[in-house]
Order: structure tokens, then sequence, then C-alpha cells
């Protein structure tokens, strides 16, 4: 088992962590503002733009694995992982140009071909670095309370990178001379910033050295069957697929929301700012509660908030934005939860499955996990497609009240059935802070 056993200091947890800032200046603003990008820059279909972003995501997701398993068969001076923090930041930054260009005056075919282009190219150089650096997390420490404290960090400057993305965006759709300089100006800033954060991070992080049990790497036949055997996994990745599903779309629809209900998009700037800012002060309170309790629990309680938030917005009459605000602040609370045992857990089931199988397969694991992330997303998209046609939405119109009442049940319901779906099945998640020590503790008897 070559994974470093001593225990980490705060600068390397905090080294780490600093890499999701770079991934979240890419993924949050295809989160919150690609949707809208299609629909109402682009001026594509409520559905192709579903269609699109969907097959993009569910591309992003397919690769997952794929590089993982290659990730786990990269040996290199660096280590395994770390390489592609080095070498992969700058196409990627190009690759997100291409997402966010307007192509100028074309048809709707064309420019859909366009976007799905930007998709495939962009989301598997995401998927290059992602993968590796979520799995250098399991290889870092096979300790849970530090790798509690990295998913803290991690977590931490994936609200910050939102909350930085947001301010950007606004700044940028408020002084640009139209939407379409403003988006690749976003998409320029975020290139360069996130380049240079990824080098930083592989900079401070470190991999422990290769031991002659690691020559040979683990065979497809046997991932799998590890994998088919590590139960806390497979309750992690279905719990993961029904609360991304839900969760993402209180993002992509937030600009809606306030364009056309409120009457003000800028408001939606200022939510989004107030959702990520909400993060970076509740993570720390999550991981200190996640410490003295248990992942599990932080997870459950979570879930029991962001379901009382959802169901408050149902009831709010949206006559004060102050209040729409809170609301969301309130969302943001609980979901912090989510984003924090999500991460904490993972590397916990690679140590199961090794136990339970005798294969370590910590690169593959984390690939399976962000293919339920994206395919999530992906899911979300084509939902959203659909039921914004359902509703009657049109890009740039005056809505009807029947339309606007529909986008609130979408924003409600959507994310409350993946909440309370993800709850029931974490609820048997078996692995406790104990159970995983003892594990740990055998399998260096071993």
């Amino acid at each position: 088992m070559s994974v470093a056993s001593q225990r980490l200091s705060w600068g390397q947890k905090i080294g780490y962590g600093s890499g999701d800032f770079a991934f979240n200046l890419y993924w949050q603003g295809i989160s919150l503002y690609l949707f809208y990008f299609y629909t109402d820059v682009l001026g594509l279909p409520n559905a192709m733009a579903g269609i699109i972003y969907a097959i993009g995501s569910f591309w992003d997701a397919g690769t997952d694995p794929i590089m993982g398993y290659l990730a786990d068969r990269t040996r290199s001076r660096w280590g395994r992982y770390r390489p592609y923090l080095l070498f992969v930041p700058i196409p990627m930054a190009f690759g997100y140009m291409l997402l966010l260009w307007h192509p100028g005056d074309m048809s709707i075919t064309s420019l859909g071909l366009m976007a799905l282009v930007g998709q495939l190219v962009f989301r598997l150089l995401f998927t290059m670095a992602s993968t590796p650096y979520s799995a250098l997390m399991a290889r870092m420490t096979n300790h849970s309370e530090d790798r509690a404290g990295m998913a803290g960090a991690r977590m931490l400057f994936a609200y910050l990178g939102a909350f930085s993305v947001v301010a950007l965006a606004g700044m940028l759709l408020e002084s640009a001379d139209n939407d379409r300089d403003a988006f690749m100006s976003l998409a320029v800033i975020s290139g360069i910033l996130a380049t240079a954060i990824f080098w930083i991070c592989f900079a401070v992080c470190r991999e422990p050295s290769e031991n002659a049990d690691d020559a040979t790497p683990v065979t497809i036949k046997q991932t799998f069957a590890s994998i088919k055997q590590n139960t806390p996994f497979l309750i992690v990745f279905v719990g993961i697929v029904l609360m991304v599903t839900g969760t993402t779309v209180i993002g992509k629809t937030m600009i809606y929301f306030f364009e056309y209900q409120m009457g003000d998009r800028n408001g939606a700037q200022t939510s989004l700012m107030a959702f990520g800012l909400t993060g970076l002060l509740v993570i720390p309170f999550w991981t200190f509660v996640t410490l003295k309790t248990s992942k599990r629990f932080v997870w459950l309680i979570g879930c029991f908030f962001l379901s009382l938030a959802l169901l408050a917005f149902l009831f709010n009459p949206a006559s004060s934005q102050n209040m729409v605000i809170l609301n969301y602040i309130a969302m943001s609370f609980g979901a912090g939860a989510f984003a924090i045992t999500f991460w904490g857990m993972l590397p916990d089931t690679v140590e199961y499955g090794e136990w339970k199988t005798g294969y370590r397969v910590e690169s593959m694991i984390f690939g399976f996990a962000t293919f339920a992330q994206k395919s999530a997303v992906a899911l979300s998209a084509l939902i959203l497609g659909v039921l914004l046609d359902v509703i009657g939405y049109r890009a740039g119109a005056t809505q009807s009240e029947e339309t606007l009442s529909g986008l609130r049940m979408i924003i409600v319901f959507v994310p409350l059935v993946g909440v309370i779906a993800s709850a029931a099945c974490i609820y048997f998640y078996p692995l406790s802070p104990q159970r995983h020590a003892d594990i740990v503790s055998e399998l260096e008897d071993r």
C-alpha cells in the first residue's frame, strides 16, 4: 500500500485544497452561466441547449473512469497524479475560451455544432486534470481526520472559486459592451488565474514513493471486482448522483429567477455571491462537526436543513429581493455539509475496497465518483431544458404568471427530490471513523 502514513500539515492540506479554486473557476462558470449563455447569448432553443450541455457532461463523465485507469498506470519522477497538474492547465485554458466563444452570425445548427465541439474539447481536458487531482487526496495520506481537513480546505477554495466567478462575471456583464465580450473576457481571465494556481498546487503537493508492490498495476477485471464488492462506495456513488442532480438545478435557475421574476438580473449576481460567501463561512463549521461526529451524520443533517430551505422558498412571496437572497443563503448552509462529506467519504472507501478484496484502486474510485457527479450535472441539464419548454419559457420575452410559477416549482421540487432520496441512501453508509481506523490498522498489519 504505497500511501503516505504520516500526518499532513495544514500547509499541505491548504496547498492541496487550492487546486479546487482553479477547478471551480471553470466548473462554476459552466454550472452557473453556460446554460444561460446557450439560451440567451447564443440564442439556442431550450431543448437544444439542454441536449448539448448533457452530451458534453456525459462525455465528460464517461472519460473519468478511463482517465482514472490511465492515471493509475502513470509513472514519472513527479508521481502518478501530479504531472497532470503541470502539463494540462494551459490546453485547458484555451479549451475554456473555445467553450465560451460566440463565433458570430451563423445558423442555429452551426452555432449548436460549435457549442458541441467546445463542450467535447474542454470537458476532455478538464477530466485529464480533475480525476488525477481527486485521486491525489487518497494517495497523500491514509488518515481519515487528515482527509476531512483536506476536504474542508478543498471546499473552502471551491466556494472561494465560485465567489470569484460570480463577482467577476457580474462585473463583466455589467461593464462590457455586450454579453459576448463579457463571457470571452471571463474565459480569458479565468484561464490565466487557474493555470497559475494549478502550478502552485503541483509544487506544494507530494506523493509517496512507489514500492515493489505497485510495480504491476491492477487489471481491469480486478478493478471492477473490487468496486463491485465495495458497498460504501456504491452507496456514496448513488448518493452523489441524487444530490448533484438536484442541487445543480438551484444554481442553474438562479439567474432566470432574478431576471424574469424579480426583474433584476444583477440581483442574481448578488445572490450567487451570497451563496458562495455563505459556503466559505460554513465550511469550517461543517468540518468541525464532521471531526466531532461522522461524515454520515453531517450529510444527513445537511439534507435536513437544505430541505427546509427549499420548502421555505416555495412559500416565499418573492416580493423582497433580500428575503429571496436569505433563502438562497439558507440553501447554501445545507449544501455546504454535502460538499464536505462527499470528498471526505470517497478516500475512506478506497481502504475499504483494498481491505475487502486486496486491490487498491484509488484513481478508479475517484474516476467513477466524478463520473457520477458529471452524469448528474448532465441529467440536471436535460431535466431543466425539458421543463423550461414544459412551462413555456422563452428567452428574452416577458414570462407569463404560469411560467413563473412553473419556474418556482422547478427550483424547489427537482432539488428536494434529489436531496431526500440521497439522504435515504446515505443512511445506510457503514463506515464510521472508528471502523475506518480499524481497517487502516489491519491493512498496515498485512
